[in-house]
């Protein structure tokens, strides 16, 4: 699945952004990130194996970043990203088979999420706060009607296909570090192709320091 994307562009200094206004918005997908295997979180007291999991990124069509005088920056649509667990289309009730008949309903491209970079969808924003920061959050991906699908404009920014099992390096190295990390995280990744191309080991633990008096909260999944 190699996709030819841009580099990291040099950074500028950075504007802070709004929140994105809760609400359905038009978009494209623009990214699809394959994450490897996972551990998952425990359930109501109850461990959970370990799962396949992907990103999803979405290019909002009309939601654009702001200079320093508020305007759109019209070149820099916002994104917005989800982490779920990934299975084949059999799990019906899973959220990655609704998320690929949303884009794909008839099943074109025969559960193939790599096929489906470019296509418009309608994608539900909401804003959910963890102590006193508040994350822009994908809450439900729609199908677009095809008269506003034919009128929805094209993806702004390259887009970007990874998978773990034949890695494009390129595509690789043009993620955030976090996400590097996560992906170097999985627990398939010694040994893997990507371990001989990346050359070196998952992120090690820090070594151990004496804890602050007082431990702060650690967001897990930061947005994208």
């Amino acid at each position: 699945m190699a996709l030819k994307a841009a580099k990291d562009v040099k950074k500028t200094n950075y504007i802070p952004q709004a929140n994105i206004e809760p609400g359905t918005c038009p978009a494209r997908l623009v990214q699809i990130i394959d994450l490897g295997l996972q551990a998952q979180r425990a359930f109501q007291g109850k461990e959970k194996p370990p799962a396949n999991e992907i990103m999803l990124t979405y290019e909002l069509v009309d939601e654009f970043m702001k200079d320093e005088e508020g305007n759109d920056i019209e070149d820099k649509p916002r994104w917005i990203s989800e982490t779920l667990p990934f299975f084949g289309l059999f799990a019906d009730k899973a959220k990655s088979t609704k998320r690929y008949f949303a884009l794909d309903p008839n099943n074109d491209h025969d559960g193939d999420f790599a096929k489906l970079i470019g296509i418009p969808c309608n994608v539900t924003v909401v804003n959910n706060s963890v102590g006193d920061k508040t994350y822009d959050n994908v809450a439900a991906v729609t199908t677009m009607r095809e008269r506003d699908a034919a009128k929805c404009p094209d993806l702004v920014n390259p887009p970007k296909v990874f998978d773990v099992d034949a890695p494009d390096m390129e595509v690789f190295n043009s993620l955030p570090e976090w996400v590097r990390d996560k992906i170097k995280g999985n627990l398939n990744f010694k040994g893997s192709a990507l371990e001989k191309l990346v050359g070196d080991a998952p992120p090690k633990a820090k070594e151990e320091k004496p804890a602050p008096k007082k431990e702060e909260p650690v967001d897990e999944d930061l947005p994208y």
